[in-house]
């Protein structure tokens, strides 16, 4: 399984916004861009998408910005990269029909194997990331 640029980079917004979210005040995407080196545009795309799957809270205006909408030990790792990849599926015949018609003998060990990442990725939280507790 191979993350894309916008899982990884969604990550680091989160774990930005889970280290300051003692803060009262919201994270301006010109300070998160800055932390993530991740440009405005597209850092915009990807909270955008963490906002519709309430992740994150935005408040509009000239001192506007960003911040989690829950505590960080509340949001796990799975939980953002779901909202952000199409999928986390080691291989695509886990929940479709495959090349082999559904023959493969490996099937369910992609699907013990996807099951394995994916409950791990949820025993994960943003806070763990923050003080590297893992």
């Amino acid at each position: 399984m191979k993350m894309s640029s916008k899982a990884r980079y969604g990550l680091y917004v989160a774990v930005e916004l889970a280290k300051r979210y003692s803060d009262t005040d919201v994270v301006s995407v010109a300070l998160l861009a800055q932390c993530t080196g991740i440009t405005e545009k597209y850092l915009e795309q990807i909270i955008a998408m963490m906002k519709r799957a309430d992740i994150v809270l935005s408040n509009r205006g000239a001192s506007g910005g960003y911040k989690l909408a829950r505590a960080p030990q509340d949001i796990s790792v799975g939980e953002i990269l779901r909202v952000l990849e199409d999928n986390l599926q080691i291989v695509d015949c886990i929940h479709k029909d495959c090349a082999n018609g559904c023959n493969c003998v490996s099937r369910n060990l992609w699907t013990k194997l996807n099951e394995n990442i994916n409950s791990y990725l949820d025993t994960i939280s943003l806070q763990q990331l923050v003080e590297d507790k893992l």
